[in-house]
């Protein structure tokens, strides 16, 4: 697909984070946020769900973000997580928090430089499961079922 986000970009992030929670477990899920890196890190809503995930036993989360400048589309970086740069289609489950409906662009431009079909009714059992959530979901989480298999 595209290239990869400079792993020194991640790296500098990553050193400079506070609470990061290493953790291996069966069940790996890449929570993702639809826009670049410092809007989703000061959702306290996405760091809680990160946290709920890495507290479960036998479930591990990596984060992933919309690379930089995706939004524009000046980028062809293939959206990887940030604990081990693994491309978020890898994983069985991708998790997306959603603020508001602007970000929907960002979610299917997400799933686009993934390589993923942006459509629920266009991916199969070869692709991740899609769990929608976040403040969208209680406002109207109507616009985000064409794209979740499941919302909550």
């Amino acid at each position: 697909m595209g290239s990869r986000i400079p792993n020194r970009l991640i790296d500098e992030r990553l050193r400079a984070e506070v609470g990061a929670i290493p953790k291996q477990a069966p069940l790996r899920v890449a929570l993702a946020y639809p826009s670049p890196y410092a809007v989703g890190m000061s959702s306290l809503g996405f760091q809680r769900i990160y946290r709920s995930i890495q507290e479960s036993d036998g479930m591990m989360c990596e984060r992933a973000f919309l690379p930089d400048g995706a939004s524009q589309g000046d980028t062809t970086e293939v959206p990887v997580t940030y604990e081990s740069k693994t491309p978020i289609a890898e994983f069985p489950i991708i998790a997306v928090s959603v603020a508001y409906e602007l970000e929907l662009a960002g979610l299917i431009r997400l799933m686009q430089l993934s390589g993923l079909p942006p459509l629920r009714q266009e991916r199969d059992e070869r692709h991740p499961f899609i769990l929608a959530g976040g403040p969208l979901t209680f406002s109207n989480p109507v616009p985000l079922a064409p794209y979740a298999d499941a919302i909550l």
